[in-house]
């Protein structure tokens, strides 16, 4: 586990990645906050019970296991109790989970995008609207279960999510990727909801 000195805010993050190429970003983010946490692979068998909250990186996930690890997270997202952060991959594993429909992007969505609330999301508190970075190549068309979505974009229907009871969470954008932009609010907020929760 990664310690850094005093925490600020006294929380330990798991962190699964998916290969993701801005996994440097998010963990530099976590550091700034002074947040503790261990970074660990899908397929790992995992205590949940030794952290305060979880992220789920945006990256791949590799063709020739995709099946097996799609299931493994849908089994993941079953037992979790604590709070969970998915980041782009990691909202349409959620869509895939719960039956959602997606489809491939034309043209991709890439570069610091405004997004817009149309009702206050826990993690942007008070914000109408959030420059964010975003870079994916699909989107959900729909949700279903007990999610809702609280934030669009010109390109994208499905922006910001949130479990209705549980204090599941997932962006389409990057929140790790702070420059220029505010998608580290989401990050902060996030970690401050885990300390919230454990206190």
């Amino acid at each position: 586990m990664k310690k850094l000195g005093r925490s600020r805010f006294n929380v330990k993050i798991l962190v699964l990645n998916n290969k993701s190429e801005t996994l440097k970003e998010l963990l530099g983010m976590l550091e700034s906050f002074k947040v503790a946490y261990d970074v660990r692979q899908p397929m790992e068998n995992l205590n949940l019970k030794a952290y305060d909250g979880l992220i789920i990186s945006g990256g791949i996930i590799p063709g020739k296991t995709r099946r097996e690890r799609l299931e493994w997270y849908c089994r993941l997202y079953g037992f979790a109790e604590i709070p969970v952060l998915a980041i782009c991959l990691g909202l349409r594993i959620l869509g895939y989970c719960h039956g959602c429909r997606m489809k491939r992007l034309s043209p991709s969505e890439i570069g610091l995008t405004w997004i817009r609330f149309f009702r206050e999301y826990p993690l942007a508190p008070g914000k109408s609207e959030l420059l964010v970075y975003e870079n994916h190549d699909y989107e959900l068309l729909d949700l279903k279960g007990p999610f809702e979505n609280y934030a669009s974009s010109e390109t994208c229907k499905i922006q910001a999510v949130k479990h209705r009871f549980k204090p599941f969470f997932a962006v389409q954008f990057h929140p790790e990727v702070g420059e220029g932009n505010e998608g580290p609010l989401i990050i902060e907020n996030f970690v401050k909801l885990c300390k919230r929760l454990t206190s």
